[in-house]
């Protein structure tokens, strides 16, 4: 005669229910993992989303900023050479496209030019560089001054020296594809003064 140990949870199992019991358990699993499983894949999906937006802003930031840093070195060499910094624009230009402006047309060909390369590769963008870059509005400073921008968010920007200001809002899809954003996207650059 084999002798079993007393054990309390055994026996309040076998009252309660045992196997019976369990399995109900097991039931009861699958049923939560059913209603969390939704819910846990919304999450992820908005968290995927807002980090291929924040990413995709950035490059079409650094885009823009790229066209505006190597436009802005376009200087009037004669009016360096009698130690004047100038760009390379007879006059200043105030929130134009590219072609609106006679006065600026050579400077913002080449910075529209610049920004169509930088864009390419960008993602994210629901229509083609070129005619983002033809919505762009740029703003010329030949000699200094401030720029201001369209939205109250962006600040403006000042400098003594030539200044060359552009900002877009283009139309972006995020990687999930719930619809098509606009968001502001401005750069401004300068040169060092020379000293």
């Amino acid at each position: 005669m084999t002798t079993r140990a007393f054990s309390p949870l055994r026996s309040v199992a076998s009252r309660i229910g045992g196997p019976a019991a369990r399995r109900r358990a097991q039931g009861q699993s699958v049923v939560l993992v059913a209603v969390v499983l939704p819910f846990i894949i919304s999450f992820t999906l908005l968290v995927v989303e807002v980090a291929e937006r924040w990413l995709e802003v950035a490059m079409v930031e650094d885009a823009l900023q790229q066209a505006t840093r190597s436009t802005v070195q376009l200087l009037d060499y004669a009016a360096l050479a009698r130690g004047d910094q100038s760009l390379r624009a007879s006059a200043g230009c105030n929130a134009v496209a590219w072609d609106d402006d006679p006065r600026c047309r050579a400077l913002l060909a080449e910075a529209r030019r610049l920004l169509v390369i930088n864009l390419e590769g960008v993602r994210g963008l629901a229509e083609p560089p070129e005619a983002l870059a033809a919505r762009v509005r740029w703003t010329v400073l030949p000699s200094g001054g401030t720029c201001r921008f369209s939205s109250a968010a962006a600040a403006p920007v000042s400098a003594a020296t030539p200044l060359l200001c552009a900002e877009a809002r283009p139309q972006m899809r995020g990687l999930v594809g719930w619809g098509v954003y606009r968001p502001l996207v401005v750069a401004a650059d300068t040169v060092d003064p020379i000293r």
